[in-house]
């Protein structure tokens, strides 16, 4: 028979947990997929001749989705060669 127990935590701190596990779980298929994370000085200093203001027109033509300030590799890269 399963055991089944019952955890008492402040709302607050569930969702803290909730979303660190997903973002392990973004990082993790990012991660098998050859793809990162980074946020806009990271993909500046990755991608030559990108800029603070030329990555935020890019990602606002191409409406790049962020994950708490972070950007996909690839698919800023693929939006750069589209562009």
């Amino acid at each position: 028979m399963t055991e089944v127990k019952f955890v008492s935590m402040p709302a607050s701190e569930l969702a803290q947990v909730i979303e660190k596990a997903c973002e392990n779980a973004v990082t993790k298929v990012l991660a098998a997929q050859g793809d990162e994370l980074l946020n806009i000085t990271q993909l500046c200093e990755r991608i030559p001749g990108l800029s603070y203001h030329s990555f935020k027109k890019l990602a606002k033509e191409h409406r790049l989705k962020d994950i708490k300030g972070r950007y996909s590799l690839t698919a800023v890269k693929a939006a750069l060669q589209s562009h």
